[in-house]
């Protein structure tokens, strides 16, 4: 399945989190984790000890080599758990967000699915002031009808889309009793992925053939930069 991140949470040994002192004190702690994982990661990425999978920022070991490597992160991992509680805990198993830079460690795997797939990022605005700040330059005519849209509903949103390419790996693990579990769909390039793999471990290499668009349910955009479509949400 696809996965968000868990979400952000003032940790608690930060005096009164819900305060705007508290919030700010909570930001400048996790800019200053996000300084150390880059730090360490400068100097303990890629990984001496696993072996990468073709030419990805993925890096594959045995049960031991694995979880020597987590152990190196491990007090960084705790540390960004305490703003992320919920990460890769149930029922949604959603991970730390991809901007900290952690790695992603995958135990028991058997399969590796390396797929492209065409992809949407998406952003909603209130203005066209805020749109604008963030997707760019449009023509007259063009905002002029993205006005029109506020003009005539107070509570209207703007919906903007990129498409572009998205690399994805579908990770085949197996449980306990040694069956194959459904595969997990990770995006890793950002971070890296670690898997600790099975006896027999394969990897699939399917990124030559982009999987097929689903279909959209947006069309005809009020306006169109060439990088952002912008369409009235619905």
């Amino acid at each position: 399945m696809s996965r968000r991140s868990a979400p952000f949470v003032a940790p608690d040994y930060i005096d009164d989190p819900t305060s705007k002192d508290g919030k700010k004190h909570a930001k400048v702690l996790l800019s200053t984790l996000q300084e150390d994982i880059a730090s360490f990661r400068d100097a303990q990425f890629p990984p001496d000890i696993l072996r990468q999978v073709r030419d990805m920022p993925i890096y594959e070991g045995n049960l031991a080599e694995v979880k020597a490597y987590q152990q190196c992160w491990q007090t960084l991992l705790e540390r960004a758990m305490a703003f992320y509680p919920a990460a890769n805990l149930p029922p949604d198993y959603l991970p730390l967000p991809a901007s900290l830079e952690i790695p992603q460690f995958i135990y028991h795997v058997q399969r590796l699915h390396l797929t492209k797939t065409h992809a949407k990022e998406s952003k909603s605005f209130g203005s066209v002031g805020a749109l604008t700040d963030k997707c760019g330059d449009y023509s007259a005519d063009e905002i002029a009808r993205m006005a029109a849209v506020f003009d005539n509903d107070d509570e209207a949103r703007l919906v903007a889309h990129r498409e572009f390419i998205d690399l994805r790996a579908y990770v085949f693990c197996r449980d306990n009793k040694g069956e194959m579990l459904e595969p997990e769909r990770v995006r890793f390039y950002r971070t890296g992925l670690i898997v600790h793999a099975l006896p027999n471990f394969k990897m699939i290499d399917s990124r030559q053939t982009p999987r097929k668009r689903r279909n959209d349910a947006y069309n005809n955009p009020l306006a169109d930069n060439g990088v952002w479509k912008i369409y009235r949400k619905k």
